[in-house]
């Protein structure tokens, strides 16, 4: 922080190389959101809408009738000291790391145990003087001109509040199995990191955390459904935490919401597991990978040398006008670089591919695009309509015969709600309305058609939606409520026969029997 600099870069959408990969990737702005922040959003978005939220109130039990699928729940007021029995279709675990419901259930884990141990120290400090000219989300800090106490060989400052509030994790020594540091310990370990001792320093909480490399190979077992960091479990890099956690309940809920209205079989709640559970693998695999990526730098630095000298000695390199200057900044500039899988990993956040029977793959002729290499998967989102992506992102223009133009939307406005939408083009909007319109009728459910394109409800104005779309003009996309591509016909067909083709997806992706 107030030392000296050793490298920068830009992260999260910020590069000026890849900025345009972020803008052209949503139609919403990232946010670096802490989820101490973020969870009053939705705690006042849930209460204010229908949901009631118990706090200081645990889980003591629960059991399913294996003939009812009814699930017996006990849950105690910790103020009250009140129990209470709740009878429900379904339950939902989404209780942490330390989960009692993947416990009770014995959900089989593949662990492959702590990585490491860390402390977050949550502080009140007003930095602004040292973000003036070098503001940044993450920062890297070391100080090998000092003694290194195990506990916290390296720190990582995360502004909470911007430049007044922070969270500075402290990572210990790959040996360390336990963290027996003093607050006082700690704290001077903070302010010798952050170098600049007229910055006062008010601490808020400590708390220590494991680097865990663990996620779930199933995550429901009858009517049990778990989710969130009880199914993944990992450190917070790459920032995938939450994010995945609230994807897990997107892909829940609209499945739940179906089978509990009679529009969809029981037996679409297993496709819950199917397409999160590969999701969760990959984000816990990628989050240790970072972290793996962090330590080869830090070794590049010399972090883990024990001795002060030695540690000088490899600084000094970096600076150094010889073969071995050359070679430290060479692997210091390669093991900085690598980072970027962190740092810009558009890819991991949103290249999910979902393959179960949720997803209608029976006109496909080809296998699905996938990345060359992990790293690439990594950093590059994919945009396609094959059914399991998500439905790409393209900027629409409201049709206005004269006067100012309306905002633009995306394609991703369109979907969702609670609906399966299908977008068609030019000269598909009747056909396609009529198929939905029949199948709405039948199986009960809402389709909602689109039509983009000259003449039609939205105007393909960036040609984008040409691009991305896979089919033809008179094709179809058909979207699921979560925003994933669940089937397209690449062309038009016959009346009858598009309402029995979009009767026979509709059927196979909500679990329904096909009429004999």
């Amino acid at each position: 922080m107030a030392g000296k600099e050793l490298a920068r870069a830009f992260s999260f959408g910020n590069d000026p190389r890849r900025i345009g990969e972020y803008n052209d990737a949503s139609p919403c702005e990232p946010a670096d959101l802490p989820q101490t922040r973020l969870e009053p959003i939705l705690v006042k978005y849930a209460a204010q809408n229908g949901f009631t939220v118990r706090f200081d109130t645990r889980l003591l039990s629960f059991v399913q009738d294996t003939e009812t699928g009814i699930v017996e729940s006990v849950i105690e007021d910790l103020v009250m000291k009140n129990k209470t029995l709740i009878r429900s279709r379904y339950l939902c675990g989404a209780d942490g790391a330390n989960s009692a419901i993947v416990r009770e259930l014995q959900l089989p884990l593949q662990d492959n145990g702590v990585q490491g141990l860390a402390l977050n120290v949550l502080i009140e400090a007003d930095m602004s003087k040292l973000m003036a000219h070098s503001p940044g989300s993450l920062h890297l800090l070391t100080r090998p001109d000092k003694p290194q106490p195990i506990f916290g060989l390296i720190g990582i400052a995360r502004p909470v509040v911007t430049w007044t509030e922070w969270v500075i994790v402290l990572l210990a020594h790959p040996s360390v199995t336990e963290i027996t540091a003093t607050k006082e310990e700690i704290m001077s370990r903070v302010k010798e990191l952050i170098g600049d001792d007229s910055i006062g320093l008010k601490l808020k909480r400590i708390s220590t955390w494991k680097i865990n490399e663990c996620y779930a190979e199933k995550y429901s077992q009858g009517n049990v459904f778990c989710l969130g960091d009880a199914v993944h479990r990992h450190p917070p890099h790459n920032g995938l935490g939450s994010n995945t956690c609230i994807q897990d309940a997107y892909n829940l809920a609209w499945k739940l919401a179906y089978v509990l209205t009679g529009r969809a079989d029981a037996s679409l709640l297993s496709t819950y597991s199917e397409e999160r559970q590969p999701i969760g693998k990959y984000i816990v695999t990628r989050a240790n990978d970072s972290v793996r990526l962090y330590f080869s730098l830090f070794s590049v630095l010399g972090v883990l040398e024990p001795d002060i000298e030695r540690r000088k000695q490899v600084l000094a390199e970096l600076k150094a006008d010889s073969p071995e200057g050359a070679e430290r900044r060479k692997a210091f500039r390669e093991a900085f670089t690598e980072l970027e899988q962190e740092r810009s990993a558009l890819g991991g956040e949103m290249n999910q591919l979902y393959q179960s029977q949720a997803v209608y793959l029976d006109d496909e002729k080809i296998p699905p695009p996938l990345s060359a290499t992990y790293r690439d998967a990594t950093l590059y989102h994919i945009q396609n309509t094959y059914p399991g992506f998500r439905l790409p992102h393209a900027s629409l223009g409201v049709p206005v015969e004269f006067g100012p133009r309306l905002p633009a939307i995306s394609t991703q406005d369109l979907a969702g709600k609670g609906k399966f939408t299908i977008l068609t083009g030019v000269a598909g909007k009747k056909t396609w309305s009529l198929a939905a319109a029949s199948v709405s009728s039948s199986l009960q459910i809402d389709i909602t058609v689109y039509g983009i394109g000259w003449g039609q409800d939205y105007e393909d104005i960036f040609f984008n939606w040409f691009e991305r779309r896979g089919v033809e003009e008179k094709g179809a996309v058909l979207v699921r409520p979560d925003r994933t591509v669940a089937w397209r016909s690449f062309t038009a067909l016959p009346e009858k026969e598009s309402c029995d083709k979009l009767a026979k997806v509709m059927r196979k992706v909500l679990g329904l029997s096909q009429p004999v």
